[in-house]
């Protein structure tokens, strides 16, 4: 059922003479809403453009118009969109998790996805009380670092006893290395980069050069790595940067989920 589309003091207008800066419709009839920046949209164009960056797993909202840098808070989004109470709460998960995952101690779970805690960063061994109630007691531990079930006799420490697992990123750090490289946007990369700020692995499938992390949310350049706290603040172009090509990544970060 649409709603109502009423102003937010303070962050949202309404105009019915001013056009949706995606669809340009400038109907006299259609309410759409002024957002902070000053760019219009309509309540159907917001909807839409919310479901896109859902389906990215992605809860930033940038505004889409060329050239804008401004990120538009959620509340102000889901006051303009017709979200269902599910993509709401959607949408709430998804910026949960990312103030959960920015801290280098929280890990999900490889098994059930619960998110989990080490208490020290020098410590791989991780238990998930979630599967350990569903094994009726039996400890389920877990390596930080490959994310398989911990096989060691001592539950900690750094090695968890699985083959190929040498307790500082070996698993991510295999999959860097044998990657395959392929033309990105007519340059040849590696298709896999960790991320420089938590070393979270991305695989590029399409679109532009410029990343956002899928664990910390930070941006970065595919091709050079330089990084940003925002997609404005990168410096290198989205569709045709001139950067120089990094080499495959050996290290990741310390901070690494």
């Amino acid at each position: 059922m649409q709603k109502n589309l009423v102003a937010l003091p303070g962050h949202v207008t309404i105009t019915t003479t001013e056009p949706d800066m995606l669809t340009f419709d400038n109907s006299p009839l259609v309410k759409r809403a002024k957002m902070p920046c000053g760019h219009v949209i309509s309540q159907e164009s917001m909807t839409d453009y919310c479901l896109s960056i859902l389906g990215q797993r992605k809860h930033v909202f940038p505004c889409p118009n060329l050239g804008c840098k401004t990120e538009w808070p959620f509340f102000v989004v889901a006051h303009v969109a017709n979200l269902t109470p599910q993509q709401r709460q959607e949408f709430e998960t998804l910026i949960q998790d990312n103030e959960t995952s920015k801290d280098p101690r929280n890990q999900r779970c490889p098994t059930c996805r619960t998110w989990c805690r080490r208490h020290d960063l020098n410590e791989n061994c991780v238990e998930c009380s979630v599967c350990t109630a569903k094994q009726g007691g039996r400890r389920f531990l877990y390596c930080c670092d490959c994310l398989r079930e911990w096989k060691a006799l001592i539950a900690g420490g750094r090695t968890c006893g699985n083959e190929g697992c040498g307790g500082t990123d070996s698993r991510r750090l295999e999959i860097l290395a044998s990657c395959p490289e392929k033309t990105i946007l007519r340059r040849l990369a590696p298709v896999v980069r960790g991320c420089p700020k938590c070393g979270t692995l991305l695989e590029y499938k399409d679109a532009c050069t410029q990343m956002c992390c899928t664990g910390c949310q930070h941006y970065f350049c595919f091709y050079c790595l330089k990084g940003a706290n925002t997609k404005a603040e990168l410096k290198c172009k989205p569709y045709d940067a001139t950067c120089t090509i990094a080499p495959r990544q050996t290290t990741l970060s310390s901070t690494s989920p």
